[in-house]
């Protein structure tokens, strides 16, 4: 899809283009497409409960595998943290003695490739934790157990996948934006309504607090964090002008960990989420940010994975921040995560 169009439905979506500098939604046009997206999210709405609905009372069946397995999910689209959680996750579990691997489906990287932005960024941080990579998660879980032998999986983006049992469901939901406007797609970012969160065992408020209320309304049960991110100045940008690029679900995040770092932006290039970048747009980064003054354009590990192949050296260095996710009161947590196999739950 255009990338202008794109903007134009997310600006429909969320209600606010004024906080990703998306295109004004005003006028008759735009008034009846909203009524369309609310009649097919009502039709979403229908078949996700149904779904449910028949693997929940066992006319669809689903798998239970021998190991232990851990879902990472979320009910909006895009930006609530779950990739570096799941790194997190994966880290505490090896250190600990468990074989993990991680189930990933693998969705929208770059043309003709098998993987993603996430499976890159799993397989950098991860080198010795095996990603399984496929839509079919069943198929992937006993392909890893056949292969492998793991003690548990690690289920990215899990929380609406129903053909998988686990023994845990963790949920992330961005503290600064937990539900968008409050409808389902297409009329809005949420995935399940908001009453779907009384499935999750834990919830990880992440970006920024205070737990949202709604939450503990809905799930008085679930254990709730809080969340933020840790980033270091590897990129030596502190006090240096530098031009910032992303294609992620929340930029604005992004956009305050470099300033927390000290960096002075001259210039902001924000794509929508997953964008496939093109040599053309490399090249109109590289010219602007000459024109306004810098020589280093600065972007996520994620969108670092997609652009250093096009990348080719020059008057313009391409530097990535990387950031490590930090769990508020993180022993309690981690002591959630090993009773799973304590058989504490």
């Amino acid at each position: 899809m255009n990338e202008n169009l794109r903007r134009y439905f997310y600006s429909l979506m969320t209600d606010a283009p004024a906080a990703q500098g998306l295109p004004a939604v005003r006028g008759l046009l735009s008034y009846l497409i909203k009524c369309l997206l609310g009649f097919f999210s009502m039709a979403y709405l229908c078949v996700e409960k149904g779904t449910f609905l028949l693997y929940k009372y066992n006319v669809l069946k689903s798998y239970r595998p021998k190991c232990k397995v851990i879902s990472v999910g979320n009910i909006t689209l895009g930006g609530t943290g779950k990739t570096p959680l799941v790194i997190a996750i994966a880290r505490h579990l090896r250190d600990s003695g468990k074989k993990v691997a991680i189930l990933s489906r693998g969705y929208r990287g770059e043309k003709g490739s098998k993987t993603s932005d996430e499976v890159e960024l799993f397989r950098k941080h991860l080198p010795d934790i095996p990603v399984f990579i496929g839509r079919d998660r069943v198929a992937t879980a006993k392909d890893a157990e056949s292969r492998f032998v793991p003690h548990v999986l690690l289920l990215d983006d899990g929380f609406q996948h129903w053909r998988l049992k686990r023994d845990l469901d963790i949920v992330t939901i961005n503290g600064k934006n937990p539900f968008g406007n409050g409808q389902l797609i297409p009329r809005g970012i949420l995935r399940e309504p908001e009453s779907s969160l009384y499935r999750a065992d834990v919830i990880i408020v992440t970006k920024g607090g205070p737990i949202p209320d709604e939450i503990r309304k809905i799930n008085d049960k679930a254990e709730i964090f809080l969340s933020s991110y840790e980033a270091a100045d590897t990129a030596g940008i502190n006090g240096k002008k530098v031009a910032m690029v992303c294609a992620i679900g929340d930029p604005s995040s992004f956009e305050d960990t470099l300033l927390s770092l000290g960096a002075h932006i001259v210039r902001k290039f924000i794509f929508m989420d997953h964008h496939i970048y093109s040599a053309s747009d490399v090249a109109r980064m590289i010219s602007e940010t000459v024109t306004a003054g810098s020589d280093t354009i600065v972007t996520t590990e994620k969108d670092m994975v997609k652009l250093s192949r096009l990348v080719k050296g020059g008057e313009v260095k391409f530097e990535a921040v990387g950031i490590e996710m930090k769990i508020d009161n993180e022993e309690k947590f981690f002591g959630r995560l090993d009773s799973v196999f304590a058989g504490k739950i």
